[in-house]
Parts: structure tokens; sequence; C-alpha cells
């Protein structure tokens, strides 16, 4: 019985999700009013807690008022635009080889280079430098081939939940 329920619940929440993106249209100013205000909350208690400077406060409550309508736009630009195969592709194999990459990196780094037992930890340390650095394009370059690779099997379909 608790399964149905959560089953349920679990379709009601998305049902929610794609309605307020539907209508989203005709109440963007609230929602960013309501963003601003909640940002500004957080970089402020963030600020009064003393974990960030004064300077920093500010700066960030003014990028706030002037980034987040902008991402809205973009978001919704991105979900109604005619060259979805085109973004698909920048967004999962850049951003997404980007991110596996970084991944990739650490985990090779570690391995080869900054563990205690690591066959390149007798290096000097300039050249494991310049190693670790020359990691980093690599282990992109790798992870954005495979990206590349996913989508081209996936026939650069966008995700399903942005197909209306």
């Amino acid at each position: 019985m608790k399964e149905i329920d959560k089953e349920k619940n679990h379709k009601s929440f998305w049902k929610k999700f794609r309605n307020f993106w539907k209508e989203f249209d005709q109440k963007w100013l609230w929602v960013n009013i309501g963003s601003y205000i909640v940002g500004s909350i957080l970089f402020w208690w963030l600020f009064f807690i003393g974990i960030i400077n004064l300077s920093t406060t500010i700066f960030l409550t003014i990028l706030n008022l002037l980034i987040i309508p902008l991402m809205y736009y973009l978001f919704i630009y991105l979900r109604k635009s005619k060259h979805q195969t085109l973004i698909t592709k920048i967004v999962l194999v850049g951003c997404g080889g980007y991110s596996l990459g970084v991944l990739i990196w650490f985990i090779t780094s570690y391995l080869l280079i900054t563990a205690p037992w690591a066959p390149l930890q007798a290096l000097p340390p300039v050249q494991r430098g310049r190693i670790l650095l020359l990691l980093l394009p690599t282990s992109c370059g790798i992870a954005a081939y495979i990206m590349y690779r996913v989508g081209k099997k996936r026939e650069w379909r966008p995700p399903s939940y942005l197909i209306d």
C-alpha cells in the first residue's frame, strides 16, 4: 500500500513540476523576485555567521539580481529552441565531458602521482606538478570523446523530460 502511495506522490511531483514550467511565462516576475529574495537572504546570512566578508556579500547580492533572471530565460530558450540537437551536443560533450574528465583526473592523479605508493611519487615536485596539469586536458578530452560516443548512440535526442 505504501509503495502505491509513493508512486502516486512521485507522479504528482513531476506533474506539478511540468505545470510550473508551463505556467512560468505568466509568473516569471514573481519567480524572479522570490529567487532574488531567497538568494539575498542566503548571502547575508552567510555574512552574519562569518563565512564570507562584506564585499563578497554585496557583490553576490548584485550578481544575484543580474544572473538569476538570465538563467531562467536561458532555460526557457533551451527548452523551446529549434536547435535542440545542437544544444544537446554542446551540453553532453562539453559539460558532461568536463564533469567526467575532472572525475577521471582526480582518480588518475591520485593513483599515479599523489598516493604514497604511487609509481610517480619519486619524481621531483616540479615534474609531478607538470604531469598533474597535463593529465587534466587529457582526461577531459577522453571524457568528451566518451560522451560524444554516448550521444551518437542516442542519436542526439534530448532527455525525455525536455520533450513536450
